[in-house]
């Protein structure tokens, strides 16, 4: 048997091929909720938390980003509530004013304890101080977030650099 011969003409064009899954609609939807953002700031002077807050929970918060198909205020609460199940980074930060030995915050999902941000101070020293804290969570949809104050002996600077509160989506839960 001898060498074999040059390859011949290519053939004729065969049928298409089946039509694949459309992802149009998907990534539309997708793209409305992730990422989002929400970042509450303090719109106000001094708080004293006996006195001003109902059952710690901070609530005099100024809207500066949210996207609505994500989160909602509870303006009277305080509360954050999740609209749509996801991966979420929750971050908090409380500037302290007149407290003696330490101040303490929990960052609350439905009302259980998620984070804790404690501060404390030598005798003798400067009586304010910021504590912020965060980390990332699971979430579905109508959980609520929140910033409970631990101790009720304490003032809060609630100006809107000093205290602040946020959330952003990261994207859907993990599938295990």
């Amino acid at each position: 048997m001898g060498p074999p011969g040059p390859p011949g003409p290519p053939g004729p064009q065969g049928p298409p091929g089946m039509q694949g899954p459309s992802g149009a609609t998907d990534k539309a939807s997708s793209r409305e909720v992730q990422p989002a953002v929400v970042h509450l700031q303090g719109q106000g002077s001094a708080i004293q938390v006996k006195n001003d807050l109902s059952g710690g929970v901070l609530n005099d918060w100024s809207r500066i980003t949210m996207n609505p198909k994500v989160f909602k205020l509870h303006a009277r609460s305080g509360e954050l509530e999740v609209l749509v199940d996801g991966t979420y980074f929750i971050y908090s930060q409380v500037y302290y004013i007149n407290f003696t030995d330490f101040a303490s915050y929990e960052v609350v999902v439905d009302e259980k304890p998620f984070l804790q941000c404690t501060r404390s101070i030598e005798t003798g020293k400067t009586n304010f101080n910021t504590c912020y804290t965060a980390g990332v969570c699971l979430l579905k949809a109508r959980q609520k977030i929140a910033v409970k104050m631990v101790h009720a002996d304490i003032s809060i600077n609630m100006s809107k650099h000093a205290t602040f509160f946020g959330a952003i989506r990261l994207g859907d839960a993990p599938t295990s």
